[in-house]
């Protein structure tokens, strides 16, 4: 299994396809495979990388560290690891987050930047269901955090639509946490503070590499607002969002969005 030190935390990592680098950074809890999907689609085009972030999968769990930030400072530090001076970064969710921070750290090593179901700072509602969750993990069992993350993540719309494929996903997280695959409880109350703790909002105008925007129109955990504002902000981005689609379109809208991430990655590269 691939490993580097990157910030002084032992990342795992992998890499795929063939083409200019692609960094792929995932959301809270999840690990590398998060973009097994749409690795499919942009391994001809790209050698894509993934890893794990600090506190899941197969990296290094640390006691501190998880801020957008720091998180970031490791992304970085993997790709001079890996002998990548630049790349195209993506990210989903409080991966978006570090890919903010990078291309506002390091601007000249970010060819384009992808932002899938992110956001710019957390609102109040975010920011209570991070509180709970974070409550949830450390105080309870895996069975309600599987539920309660699941719940709310997913929102009404998308529920009373898709009741199965919600339950169906409660049993997959439970089973996982069980069999002892789940994210430890450490690094997983870690990422929910890091999304806490991102605010860029008075720093995106300083983004000037391309940027693409994507979101679920019935995303309630980085609603569209969110995405609507860091488009407002970031100058010349732009925005796609899929309508009814929940927080997760990276495997609930995953054709359109894969088509789409796709589309706007090899515009750059024509452009380049």
């Amino acid at each position: 299994m691939p490993h580097v030190t990157t910030n002084g935390v032992r990342t795992f990592y992998r890499m795929s396809g063939e083409g200019p680098p692609l960094l792929l950074i995932a959301g809270n809890g999840m690990d590398h495979t998060t973009f097994d999907e749409q690795l499919k689609a942009f391994g001809p085009h790209f050698r894509c990388i993934v890893y794990d972030l600090r506190g899941i999968g197969a990296s290094e769990v640390p006691e501190a560290g998880y801020t957008p930030m720091e998180m970031a400072k490791d992304a970085l530090a993997l790709l001079s690891a890996l002998d990548v001076g630049t790349a195209h970064v993506a990210g989903y969710s409080l991966g978006g987050a570090i890919a903010q921070e990078m291309a506002l750290a390091q601007p000249e090593r970010v060819r384009s930047l992808s932002l899938y179901s992110s956001y710019e700072r957390p609102l109040p509602y975010m920011r209570l269901r991070y509180d709970i969750l974070i409550k949830v993990v450390e105080e309870t069992t895996p069975e309600l955090w599987a539920m309660y993350s699941a719940f709310s993540a997913f929102g009404p719309e998308f529920v009373n639509a898709h009741e199965k494929a919600l339950r169906e996903e409660i049993a997959k997280r439970t089973a996982r946490w069980n069999d002892g695959q789940g994210p430890s409880r450490k690094g997983l109350a870690g990422h929910y503070r890091a999304i806490l703790a991102h605010d860029t909002s008075s720093r995106l105008g300083a983004i000037r590499c391309p940027t693409w925007i994507a979101v679920g129109g019935a995303d309630a955990v980085t609603s569209p607002v969110h995405s609507e504002r860091m488009h407002q902000l970031i100058p010349g981005s732009f925005l796609q969002i899929y309508p009814s689609k929940p927080h997760r379109i990276l495997n609930f809208e995953a054709d359109a969005f894969t088509r789409d991430a796709l589309e706007f990655l090899l515009l750059q590269e024509r452009h380049a």
